[in-house]
């Protein structure tokens, strides 16, 4: 019996080691050409990107059909997805913008920064096949913060047939919300600047 015990152990040993092996993804930053910005305003600084429960796991979702998640066995992501996407999403916009026009992550903001706050409400491959990212995000200014613009955005790209594609189309479409808010922040800016001139020629006039 002790033999037969053994024995058994060492198929399961075996049959461990010879198992596929777990495979680790990262989302990435994603550069781009600086933006041409006179003003865009006080620093930024991502304060929170709020992920679905359904991305709050090690395991990669790999799709979604008919109400029916797969979830991967295998894949893994390298840490929690909801700060990487926040870190991710800082480089993005770091990369395009000024030097000092965003803080990172860990860095304490100066009493005038304005904070962004992301609620991905959609953020996984889809039965059409492609990565779809919808999210609704925040600029928060003030003590205590208060929003002071706030926008919807829906954005898509190719899933891949991999994890690793997913994960590189995932990426992408941060940097691509990246672009969405620095464009909407700037409308922003030149209209509130408008705004402040045709007030100011009003009261010379």
């Amino acid at each position: 019996m002790r033999a037969v015990a053994v024995m058994l152990a060492l198929l399961i040993l075996t049959g461990c080691r010879s198992g596929p092996p777990t495979r680790f993804y990262a989302l990435d930053a994603v550069s781009a050409p600086q933006r041409a910005l006179t003003s865009l305003g006080a620093p930024l600084k991502v304060d929170a990107v709020h992920i679905p429960p359904t991305l709050d796991r090690e395991e990669v979702v790999r799709g979604e059909s008919h109400n029916e998640l797969r979830i991967s066995a295998l894949d893994r992501w390298a840490g929690d997805f909801g700060e990487m996407a926040r870190r991710v999403l800082t480089q993005d916009l770091q990369s395009r913008l000024p030097a000092g026009a965003v803080i990172a992550p860990d860095l304490p903001a100066p009493a005038d920064a304005r904070g962004l706050i992301v609620d991905l409400l959609t953020f996984e491959p889809q039965s059409s096949g492609e990565v779809v990212l919808t999210a609704d995000w925040s600029l928060m200014q003030g003590s205590p913060a208060t929003p002071v613009l706030q926008r919807s955005v829906r954005l898509a790209a190719p899933a891949g047939e991999s994890a690793g594609a997913q994960a590189a189309s995932m990426s992408e479409l941060l940097g691509k919300l990246a672009d969405d808010i620095i464009t909407e922040i700037a409308s922003n800016a030149r209209i509130g600047a408008a705004r402040a001139a045709g007030g100011n020629e009003s009261s010379l006039r």
